[in-house]
């Protein structure tokens, strides 16, 4: 149960001074119980008028808000109120054994301002540390995963507040709600929300853990025909990169809704082909995805399974695609190394459509009936001395559907996505809508050079 807070324990906690915590409860923003104490939850109130200050707002403007709006404060509760911390943090590390660079770099990942007070979680942390480290857990090694779950928790919990924010919030507020009454309707929703957000967590981590080790079952069964790496996470991997063509002239003409559209519709089949095809999605950056492949086989048919998902998707732009198979680095659940620079590489080489691969992933796959291989001259790629050969990949049958490019937007058009047509200069032009065919007549030069690029 959180205790009350005495003046000068919050003031020592929060590393601020007892005046200024008097004029937070002049204006109203900290709370007095009928003892004297503060209540509970002043730490909590204190670190965010803080934030607040060092985000260039003013208390005045925050008074301003809170009478407006209600008690702003009290409604971003953390889910476990602190208390009266039972240690500083430098002197929980110090008992448990861990040294001043290890708590330094904790406080980095972890946020921590100071190191003199912490919450109960805070120290919990640091006996979690200390206890890997006990059972043989290599301080690198931790230190990376810990660097994982900051990022991934700091990036779930965005998503969390920032989805009910656009979602819930906004909505209240286009239906006239203000003031208090906004509050009471963002609690009534948010507070259920967010008692299910860490079971949740704790599920969905269960079941990916499950995926993992049964990934790492397949190291073990082959360990046996390999010696232990010399570098730790060094490992051969398939590395494919693939991202929408023309996504930013889709966006600046068709507005950011229908790009999301786009965005979304390209996710869900990286995600369901990844894993038909035993892909892993290493990263995503706007519209560009990060994939690894256990064996290039699986590389090559998820490559030429997004092709097919383009072929048939309506009003869809093409697809760049490049891969390579070599030697990585496993770190901080990402891979790094001349494998995944070269991927990179051989993805931004290639035309719109053209899925490319290294002559070394052609050899590691060798030839197959149902793929045309087609061996191109040598060519430089950006940050690489010599020329290198890629090759192109393709389905031998079916043949591919022949479609139209919108010279604007980029969309690949069905006869059936055709809107309007124009001619210039005795070429004729398809559309996706006649705001692209506008577009195009005010400035045809500038697109059909684009479209030749």
């Amino acid at each position: 149960m959180a205790a009350p807070w005495s003046l000068d324990k919050l003031a020592e906690a929060a590393d601020t001074n007892e005046e200024r915590l008097r004029r937070y409860i002049d204006h109203g923003l900290l709370h007095l119980q009928t003892d004297g104490d503060l209540e509970p939850d002043s730490l909590h109130r204190v670190r965010l008028i803080q934030f607040i200050h060092s985000r260039g707002f003013s208390e005045k403007q925050l008074v301003a808000a809170i009478a407006g709006q209600g008690d702003l404060l009290g409604m971003f509760e953390e889910l476990v109120e602190p208390g009266d911390p039972p240690a500083s943090l430098s002197e929980s590390a110090s008992n448990l054994g861990l040294d001043g660079a290890l708590l330094s770099e904790l406080a980095q990942i972890l946020d921590w301002q100071t190191l003199r007070v912490g919450t109960e979680s805070d120290i919990a942390t640091l006996r979690v540390v200390a206890n890997a480290l006990e059972l043989g857990m290599p301080r690198d090694a931790l230190m990376q995963i810990v660097r994982v779950l900051a990022d991934a928790m700091d990036h779930l919990a965005d998503a969390e507040v920032r989805t009910f924010h656009d979602y819930v919030h906004e909505r209240f507020r286009a239906q006239g709600l203000v003031g208090p009454e906004l509050l009471k309707a963002n609690r009534r929703v948010g507070k259920p929300v967010l008692e299910l957000a860490e079971p949740a967590v704790i599920c969905f981590h269960r079941r990916a853990y499950q995926r993992a080790i049964r990934e790492d079952l397949l190291r073990h069964l082959t360990e046996h025909a390999a010696p232990p790496a010399s570098t730790p996470g060094l490992e051969q991997t398939t590395v494919l990169f693939i991202d929408l063509t023309s996504f930013t002239p889709l966006t600046a003409t068709m507005g950011d809704q229908t790009a999301a559209d786009v965005l979304r519709r390209f996710s869900n089949s990286v995600r369901s082909c990844a894993t038909r095809h035993v892909g892993r999605i290493s990263k995503q950056i706007g519209d560009a995805f990060m994939l690894t492949f256990p064996e290039p086989t699986n590389a090559i048919e998820f490559g030429l399974a997004m092709e097919g998902f383009v072929d048939t998707e309506p009003q869809f732009p093409a697809l760049h695609i490049g891969a390579h198979h070599g030697g990585v680095l496993y770190r901080e659940g990402d891979y790094i190394g001349a494998t995944v620079n070269l991927a990179a590489r051989v993805a931004a080489a290639g035309a719109a459509g053209q899925f490319l691969i290294t002559q070394d992933l052609h050899d590691a796959v060798g030839d197959r009936a149902d793929i045309r291989f087609t061996l191109l001259p040598p060519r430089r790629l950006k940050g690489l001395r010599d020329p290198i050969r890629l090759v192109e990949v393709g389905r031998r049958e079916p043949e591919r559907i022949d479609r139209e490019t919108d010279p604007v937007c980029g969309l690949l058009l069905h006869a059936d996505d055709v809107a309007t047509r124009t001619t210039w200069r005795d070429t004729i032009y398809a559309f996706c809508c006649d705001l692209c065919k506008q577009a195009f007549m005010e400035n045809p030069d500038r697109f059909v050079a684009a479209s030749r690029d």
